[in-house]
């Protein structure tokens, strides 16, 4: 019969102890793999207060279990049965501490001077980009079409100009040719009105003279003459006539605002024809002075009477 090594540990504790330790350590990498670092974010520089970080630290692995020898005691008579370890159970990693970022507090001005200030962090300077040099032939292009492009822009605002001048000399040309219009119309207006004026007072003053002359009948009496007629019997009527006879002829005339006579007629006859007709044409030799009435001269009609006496 082979002896038995009581004091070598058994293999079926060998392996379990085995497993453990490197379930530990699986366990133990897997939660170093899930912890990340939280990134820092490189924000640019604000007028706002600065964002305090705190750095979390990674857990410390855990310490390596240790293994428990057993120690079997000799007995002379019976052996005792070495009973395994129980497995030990698994360790959960501890979960990583999730730090919110903490939003800066107004504080009053003592506490702020208390806490220290967390260091800033400075951005790098951006790089600069410097705009790539244009060739000789490029710059006297963009020169140019820049002047092509000013030259344009400055013809539009001519045409512009002069196109807003053309439109207000169109205006003033049509508000000079409508004050013309209206200028002609007045003088229209106030010569028709003139001419208007004019006839009413030509044919008031027609209607003054013909009211004017119309014969007035005036006596014998108002008759005065300016150069009297030379009234004589006519010899043919002396033969039928006997002498110292006396013969009266009443004739009408009308003497004019002049006081020339016109229109004699015998308003009574003298029974003797030729001395009427002989009466007829002496009046009209003679002359009055002009009849007036009120002043002003006035047609009349005017009833005179001659008288012949036959000469013995």
């Amino acid at each position: 019969m082979s002896s038995t090594n009581l004091d070598a540990p058994s293999p079926k504790l060998t392996l379990a102890t085995i497993a453990v330790v490197v379930g530990l350590h699986v366990l133990t990498a897997v939660a170093l793999a899930a912890v990340k670092t939280p990134e820092m974010k490189v924000e640019p520089e604000k007028v706002t207060p600065s964002i305090e970080i705190e750095l979390i630290t990674p857990p410390p692995p855990p310490p390596p279990v240790e293994i428990e020898e057993i120690k079997i005691e000799e007995k002379p008579k019976s052996v005792r049965e070495v009973k395994p370890k129980p497995k030990a159970k698994p360790v959960a990693a501890p979960k990583p501490k999730v730090v919110q970022k903490k939003q800066p507090v107004d504080k009053p001005k003592a506490k702020q001077a208390e806490k220290p200030k967390p260091a800033e962090f400075t951005p790098p300077p951006a790089k600069q980009k410097t705009a790539p040099q244009k060739s000789t032939t490029t710059q006297v292009a963009d020169n140019q079409q820049k002047l092509l492009a000013a030259q344009a822009a400055q013809a539009k605002r001519d045409a512009l100009l002069a196109e807003k001048q053309q439109a207000q000399a169109d205006a003033d040309a049509i508000a000079a040719q409508v004050a013309a219009d209206a200028k002609r119309a007045q003088e229209i207006a106030d010569a028709k009105t003139a001419a208007d004026a004019a006839a009413a007072q030509k044919a008031k003053d027609a209607a003054a003279e013909a009211a004017n002359n119309q014969p007035v009948p005036f006596t014998a009496n108002s008759a005065s003459w300016a150069s009297p007629p030379n009234f004589e019997f006519p010899k043919r009527a002396a033969s039928s006539a006997r002498p110292g006879e006396t013969f009266n002829v009443v004739l009408k005339m009308t003497v004019n605002k002049q006081g020339a006579i016109s229109n004699v007629r015998v308003a009574r006859s003298s029974e003797n024809r030729i001395v009427d007709n002989a009466a007829k044409q002496q009046v009209t030799s003679g002359r009055f002075k002009p009849f007036t009435q009120n002043g002003v001269p006035r047609v009349g009609n005017v009833t005179f009477t001659v008288s012949y006496q036959v000469p013995e």
